[in-house]
């Protein structure tokens, strides 16, 4: 089984949830890798690189990554999603802009907002009723 995290950066340096992001791929135990894409990104890449327990970091530099259009990254991550069993991203506006298109070209369901990971199939979530 393994893991594929959405690095969330602004081309020069990674964006600290990322880590975890990161964190809760090595909490489902398995093995992590790390997506980064963007335009002249290869000091983030080197620095999810150096991230404990990432395996191996894929990436995409081309500019029509540059903003990280949900647009752009979400088929990107379907197009190299094939050997991996969860598609991770931090939970932050890029990562909520991305993921519903990933799940949707999947067809897929998508499990968000997470606080904790019980397992590789039982993750802990906040509950919200009534009007708080």
């Amino acid at each position: 089984m393994s893991i594929l995290v959405l690095a969330e950066h602004n081309n020069a340096t990674l964006v600290p949830a990322t880590l975890n992001a990161v964190a809760a791929g090595l909490a489902i135990g398995a093995e992590v890798d790390v997506l980064v894409a963007g335009e002249g990104c290869r000091a983030v890449a080197d620095a999810a690189a150096a991230i404990a327990g990432v395996r191996k970091v894929l990436l995409a530099e081309a500019a029509h990554y540059a903003h990280a259009l949900p647009e752009n990254l979400a088929p990107l991550m379907v197009q190299v999603a094939g050997p991996y069993e969860h598609l991770l991203a931090a939970a932050t506006t890029t990562g909520k802009n991305v993921m519903p298109r990933v799940a949707a070209l999947l067809d897929v369901a998508q499990i968000s907002e997470i606080t904790s990971v019980v397992s590789g199939d039982t993750f802990v979530r906040p509950i919200y009723a009534g009007n708080v």
